[in-house]
């Protein structure tokens, strides 16, 4: 009896199983890789339904039950537009808490029935959104997902998260035209003992990571073939830190903002809420392990491992490598243009492990932290004072990086999320230039750690710009510094 239980704990162990004869069980075979489903727009018109409702899935061989999804699937469909089209999308609330939907990289409009993030859905209710892509919209790689706070950890890490496609990204570069494209949408997944996803998750420790709601799924290419590769990190707190075993990726757009040139690294590192678009050559023939690191945010922060992604298998005839995109189209330097003003905004952490401040206060519905005028060009020196970091992210517009800790960065092009390094011995500071002079902007929106348990525990502020030649709106209050 000992000898035959033992004999069972050591399979339990190995998890290898026991066959017949003591042979251990084969591998499990990895799910093919595949791109999501898609919705697309057509004559003009994205029209669409999401409907919120449990549902049932089954991620990494576990079965769980969601308290909502959309449309019932982990990984819900990619809506796919063109600039110049409307949105029209019907959001129908059959789940168990208030909700709405937030375009996330949009350059929108943040009125009603646009991507207002003020908008309170509640359960049994339907809503219309109905709002336009301006023609000049960056076109790459953007997504879903809900904004209602103060339960955006609840919802996001609950799997309510999917991407948006404007345009055509490579539509510069013809002789791309025809390369394979991949759609990369990466989640993780925290679930209780009886299966059911964490309500509120907390970013340290050991989560299930996804591609496109696969668990390290198989990925074939050809030797040297160029592939476009388009990875987002839809989840709610955690970063990716991403190799392929030393193939380069080569960057040519981040937050579905083309670049004005490739840039070339060998590890590609997406805070929340980052987009990054990349050219990928077929490596040589062989298996090739697509690997997020392990990973911790600083002395005050969040530590999780490691986990591998996906395996690439590169196999077949080696074929003529296209070569890589050297002209781009021009951008506009914002460095070169004039300030109209510069601002100091900081994060920090507070004696208190659940509370988190932007200048000094916690999130109120009830004011306004920043106002602006349409038209100005700001300057903005965003300080970090915790030993942790976090994730800078502002809504309906994108901006430049010119400076981290007091080192010039290089003008590749703009984005809408940049990582805030963790304080050391002093506060880091990152220096952006933004631009509100975008008439679609007017109006009240927000700007937060994207770092999800972040924003809700209070890192959030809310901006409002003003059109100076429209009749004067009624302001909401000054948010004013919290007392003691």
């Amino acid at each position: 009896m000992r000898v035959l239980g033992l004999a069972l704990a050591l399979c339990v162990a190995v998890a290898a199983g026991c066959g017949d004869g003591g042979s251990p069980l084969p591998a499990p075979t990895p799910p093919p890789f595949s791109n999501p489903t898609e919705v697309s727009s057509a004559d003009g018109v994205l029209s669409a339904t999401l409907t919120v409702e449990p549902a049932m899935q089954t991620i990494a061989g576990e079965d769980v039950t969601f308290l909502a999804l959309y449309d019932g699937m982990y990984m819900p469909p990619v809506l796919r537009v063109q600039p110049g089209d409307s949105i029209q999308l019907k959001l129908r609330n059959y789940g168990y808490l208030s909700t709405n939907v937030h375009y996330h990289g949009l350059n929108v409009t943040p009125m009603e029935k646009g991507d207002d993030v003020f908008l309170d859905i509640p359960v049994g209710i339907t809503f219309q959104y109905d709002f336009p892509i301006p023609l000049s919209h960056p076109q790459g790689l953007f997504w879903y997902h809900p904004h209602f706070d103060p339960l955006l950890n609840t919802q996001i890490a609950g799997g309510m998260s999917g991407g948006v496609i404007i345009g055509d990204i490579l539509a510069p570069f013809p002789q791309l035209a025809n390369i394979p494209q991949r759609v990369m949408l990466l989640k993780d997944l925290k679930t209780t003992d009886d299966d059911f996803p964490e309500l509120d998750p907390d970013p340290s420790g050991p989560t299930t990571r996804t591609i496109n709601g696969l668990f390290q799924p198989q990925l074939t290419m050809q030797p040297g073939r160029l592939e476009f590769w388009r990875i987002g990190n839809i989840g709610s707190n955690i970063f990716y830190q991403l190799t392929l075993d030393g193939v380069p990726f080569n960057i040519i757009a981040q937050d579905g903002n083309l670049q004005n040139q490739v840039t070339t690294t060998d590890t590609l590192l997406l805070p929340p809420g980052k987009r990054l678009e990349v050219l990928v050559y077929g490596p040589g023939p062989g298996s090739y392990s697509l690997q997020a690191a392990d990973f911790d945010t600083g002395p005050d922060g969040d530590q999780y491992p490691g986990q591998l992604m996906a395996t690439v298998v590169s196999q077949g005839s080696m074929v003529a490598p296209i070569p890589l995109p050297t002209t781009f189209p021009p951008l506009r330097d914002l460095r070169q243009g004039p300030i109209t003003g510069e601002r100091t905004i900081t994060f920090a952490d507070t004696a208190n492990p659940n509370q988190f401040t932007i200048d000094g206060k916690p999130y109120s519905p009830d004011c306004v932290d920043t106002f602006v005028t349409l038209g100005d060009i700001e300057e903005w020196t965003i300080v970090n004072t915790a030993e942790e970091q976090h994730v800078f992210h502002i809504h309906q517009l994108d901006f430049q990086v010119v400076e981290m800790n007091g080192e010039p960065q290089p003008f590749v092009g703009y984005q809408d999320t940049v990582d805030l390094p963790a304080a050391t011995d002093k506060p880091s500071t990152v220096k952006v230039i933004i631009p509100f002079d975008d008439p679609v902007i007017v109006g009240k929106f927000v700007y937060h750690c994207h770092i999800i348990q972040h924003e809700d525990q209070g890192m959030m502020a809310s901006i409002y710009v003003i059109d100076p030649a429209a009749p004067p709106p009624v302001l909401p209050p000054l948010c004013q510094p919290k007392e003691g």
